[in-house]
């Protein structure tokens, strides 16, 4: 977890940082990288560093100290700090330690190393063309909870992740200007397909009569891309990515990957957002385990365990005291990057990758009805509407149940009840249907 160090009058002459490299995985929630890839992505970011400064640190000090360590500043995250910087090759290998001395003046709270990270989904074949396509859907709510709404356009959802396909017909009218943190251009467009599956499950459009619906079809998709073709990523991209969502009116931020590893940077990042008012939904990671996982295991930060086609916890599903809810996340059907695929478009995955998205589009509902409500009580309502599916109360599986969103946009909350009770009833389907059951 994150280790503050407060700045002191006394500096030591001296301020020797060591940082070991780690090897971890960020899951935008699909099958590994290659082994090949991914030690080429370490090789190349082996040299790069994130550092903290103190703010009272200026512009000028702070390219002198960096200077001063032969190295160059690519990027600067300016809220929170932190200047991504390119130094000379720290070992033959990718280095396994290494020790940079900082002279007293430069004001360093810690330094990192940007680790590359990649997505950990598990895409599934097409041709296991399973029938219950809208399952997902189903287990949800999902129909009579649009007796409801169908979302709002007012209501802006950040998937943060390898892009969104800009021009799949499932989002025509509903993407707002997104950012490309890998080319460091403002074209978010996917080239993996993961992120534009997970931007299909928040919001592709309905009733257009292809593909597949999302949860939230009339909510706007902002594509932040910070992996790349082969959904590898750093630490330092996925923290722009949440930054520029906060700063640009996302009032959700979807993030289906991760790391077993945590970063000081990442969870600046985080609290960032979340001091803006963000809502910000993560997938609980792919291992199985109860490791923590980042950023799911960030205070503030929803993490999404997957559920079963048959309801049922997903074996490979992390777990543990970060878990706040289930949602589906087995042979999902959405949209997909390659409009000429068997599907035209749409394929399954697999993944809490896939579940995630599923409660960040659910409070995407909750705030396209009642858009003053603040976290904590969009946070209830979705607790009082979940369906306990392990141990009564709370669990590690399940966390407080996997979400129904009719049941929770029905839920007594305060801000809620109110404007639903104010829309007339022949909008809303009083007949509350039972999940499937296989």
């Amino acid at each position: 977890m994150f280790t503050e160090h407060t700045p002191t009058n006394r500096i030591p002459r001296r301020l020797a940082l060591l940082w070991l490299v780690p090897v971890f995985v960020l899951v935008s929630l699909l099958a590994t990288a290659p082994a090949p890839l991914y030690a080429q992505a370490q090789a190349e970011r082996s040299s790069t560093l994130l550092m903290q400064f103190r703010p009272d640190i200026s512009a000028e000090e702070r390219a002198a100290t960096i200077a001063a360590l032969g190295g160059e500043e690519i990027a600067w995250l300016a809220q929170i700090h932190v200047a991504e910087v390119r130094l000379p090759v720290l070992t033959a290998q990718g280095a396994a330690l290494h020790s940079v001395s900082l002279s007293t003046e430069a004001g360093v709270l810690f330094a990192e190393v940007d680790t590359p990270v990649t997505a950990a989904v598990l895409p599934n074949d097409p041709g296991f063309n399973d029938p219950q396509m809208r399952y997902g859907l189903d287990r949800v709510q999902a129909s009579a909870a649009w007796d409801v709404t169908f979302g709002s356009h007012e209501v802006v959802i950040a998937v943060v992740d390898s892009g969104v396909k800009l021009d799949h017909p499932a989002f025509a009218g509903r993407l707002v200007p997104g950012y490309d943190f890998v080319n460091r251009d403002a074209w978010a467009d996917d080239d993996n397909g993961h992120g534009t599956h997970v931007a299909g499950i928040i919001a592709a459009a309905a009733g257009d009569g292809q593909g597949m619906a999302g949860l939230c079809p009339n909510c706007r998709i902002m594509p932040v891309k910070v992996l790349n073709q082969h959904n590898l990523g750093t630490w330092s991209h996925l923290a722009q990515g949440i930054l520029f969502a906060a700063d640009n009116g996302a009032q959700i931020i979807n993030l289906s990957l991760g790391s077993t590893i945590p970063s000081q940077t990442l969870e600046a990042a985080v609290n960032y957002a979340l001091a803006k008012g963000a809502i910000l939904v993560a997938a609980a990671g792919n291992h199985g385990t109860e490791t923590p996982f980042y950023p799911a295991s960030l205070d503030g930060v929803l993490a999404v365990a997957a559920t079963t086609i048959h309801d049922e916890r997903w074996s490979r599903s992390a777990f543990g005291p970060h878990i706040d809810f289930a949602a589906p996340g087995e042979y999902i059907f959405s949209t997909y990057h390659d409009l000429d695929n068997l599907f035209g478009g749409y394929t399954y995955m697999s993944g809490t990758s896939m579940a995630a998205p599923f409660v960040g589009a659910l409070a995407g509902l909750i705030l396209s009805l009642a858009p003053g409500l603040d976290r904590d009580t969009v946070v209830s309502a979705m607790r009082l509407g979940a369906d306990d599916l392990g141990a009564p109360g709370w669990d590690p599986y399940f966390g407080y149940g996997r979400i129904n969103a009719y049941a929770t946009l029905m839920a007594p909350v305060p801000g809620l009840q109110e404007v639903v009770g104010s829309i007339r009833p022949a909008r809303i389907r009083l007949v509350y249907l039972p999940a499937l059951r296989h």
